[in-house]
């Protein structure tokens, strides 16, 4: 059984060749060889010779197609499905009419159109037409000639029963094989767009949020009023970093920011948010916090700051930071939108710069609230 699987799911090699068309048209074909094998056992009982003749020209024509699939020509298989099906529905309709069940084959026809290619939408729809005129014309014939030869009743009996259970197990294969490939590339598809989700909102060094996801994120919060004590926003500054990188190298430089972010990001867990506003800056988001409280909080993370050793290689690191804290106006009149609370982010933002500056100015390594 395992051999045989390996065989139905044995990928193909093209470049430009999808396995869900391969083993859909697959699949079905070998699915029709063994629908004529079992006809050319009943035939053969009840002596309908030529009609055995007729099955095995078809089982030839089938396992070409399945044959056709390992071999990356995957159109040409479905073309070769589809002519030989047209051709046997049109011979036994003919042969033995509308009570045979044989028509019904078109509704697997018309789902290979649609599932089993990668036509265009008008392709797909002039096929479908193209199928519709196929059973059309069965039709036709049905209701203007008699068929040839009657069948007795346990032969059509069982004629029916096959039909009925091919074209079920057909059509699950079909639907089977597009869902499970509709499925696992929508699942790809989800797993890639939170990939890119995570890209875009962390900085890829520090592992921290970007400004981008914050400001987002902070905008929401203010927007469900969930920070009802108010919201600050501290832009913190390594002191003289550059001499970090110029002493010891720029991965010294980048294994403090790590040692930094971590730092920052498991103070915060208790306040708000820590990110990376870019360099070696970083932005500190106190929620549900007012400028008092959220002025001790900076002071008491200046202070883990002050205490901190980053090793590197056989080298001590002690860095200190400046940092300017300024509230967020979220106490607004009226109907407040984004765009607002966003302007007012913006404005504590650059509030929070010009206090680190001004920290700056005044021998760094501090607080300015």
């Amino acid at each position: 059984m395992n051999k045989l699987a390996q065989l139905i799911w044995k990928d193909v090699t093209g470049e430009n060749e999808s396995n869900r068309v391969s083993y859909i048209v697959r699949i079905n074909a070998m699915l029709m060889c063994l629908y004529f094998i079992i006809l050319m056992v009943v035939f053969s009982v009840y002596g309908k010779f030529p009609t055995v003749g007729t099955c095995a020209l078809c089982l030839a024509t089938y396992g070409l197609a399945v044959y056709l699939t390992y071999k990356d020509h995957n159109a040409l298989a479905l073309a070769i499905y589809s002519t030989v099906s047209i051709f046997w529905m049109m011979r036994f309709v003919i042969q033995w009419g509308w009570e045979c069940s044989i028509q019904h084959f078109v509704f697997v026809l018309l789902l290979l159109v649609f599932v089993g290619t990668y036509a265009s939408d008008k392709i797909k729809i002039i096929l479908s037409i193209a199928v519709f005129c196929v059973r059309l014309v069965l039709y036709s014939w049905h209701v203007n000639f008699e068929p040839f030869e009657v069948l007795p009743y346990s032969i059509s009996l069982l004629f029916q029963i096959i039909n009925i259970l091919s074209i079920f197990f057909s059509m699950v294969v079909i639907l089977t094989i597009f869902t499970r490939d509709k499925m696992a590339t929508e699942a790809k598809l989800s797993e890639y767009n939170k990939k890119l989700k995570r890209i875009s909102e962390i900085d890829p060094l520090t592992k921290l949020p970007n400004r981008r996801s914050v400001i987002s994120g902070t905008i929401s919060n203010i927007m469900r009023g969930v920070c009802e004590n108010g919201v600050c926003i501290a832009i913190g500054d390594i002191d003289f970093f550059k001499n970090v990188n110029d002493t010891y190298g720029h991965e010294a430089g980048d294994e403090v920011l790590k040692q930094l972010a971590v730092l920052c990001q498991e103070f915060m867990k208790d306040h708000g948010i820590a990110a990376r506003w870019g360099g070696e800056e970083f932005l500190f988001v106190f929620n549900n916090e007012n400028l008092d409280e959220a002025g001790v909080a900076a002071n008491a993370l200046l202070s883990k700051i002050r205490n901190l050793t980053v090793k590197w290689n056989d080298i001590e690191i002690k860095v200190t930071m400046t940092i300017g804290v300024a509230d967020v106006n979220t106490f607004l009149s009226g109907s407040v939108t984004e765009a607002d609370i966003d302007d007012r982010i913006n404005e504590a933002v650059g509030a929070a710069d010009k206090k680190l500056y001004m920290g700056k100015s005044d021998g760094r390594n501090k607080v300015v609230v």
